[in-house]
């Protein structure tokens, strides 16, 4: 009984942790997950990994995006980047484990290739990004 007691305290603690801390996501899983958010233009999934101070501008996005012209906008771009592949080239925490920088690569349904470094900056809830991302590339 109190293997099955000791348990459950271990998986509830787990799960208040996964609810609590982001699930424990490391910077280039937090970098992935906004990326490829981006590239579906899923602003409200976005704004679950960006730091803070940013969430206004993810905001502004999404009230953007619910206008007409907006929306025929994002039709169109998402047809743009619906086959833009991303992956993780490195990620690179800095010594205080305060920050992180995470290189993405995003490959063109063309085959051109392309680097993007993202900039996390950790909170109280997990690993956030510091500025949105370019979604097609630079």
């Amino acid at each position: 009984m109190k293997l099955l007691k000791s348990l459950v305290l271990v998986v509830a603690a787990g799960l208040i942790m996964t609810a609590c801390g982001g699930g424990g996501a490391t910077p280039s899983e937090v970098a992935k997950k906004v990326m490829d958010a981006t590239l579906k233009f899923d602003f409200n999934e976005v704004k679950k990994y960006v730091a803070k101070d940013i969430v206004p501008l993810v905001e502004q996005s999404i009230a953007q995006t619910e206008t007409e012209e907006g929306k025929q906008m994002l039709e169109m771009y998402k047809n743009l980047v619906k086959d833009v592949k991303v992956e993780v080239v490195s990620e690179e925490i800095a010594e205080d484990g305060n920050t992180a920088k995470v290189t993405l690569k995003t490959t063109s349904p063309t085959g051109e290739v392309s680097e993007d470094t993202i900039n996390l900056v950790k909170e109280e809830d997990g690993w956030k990004v510091k500025e949105l991302p370019n979604a097609g590339g630079k």
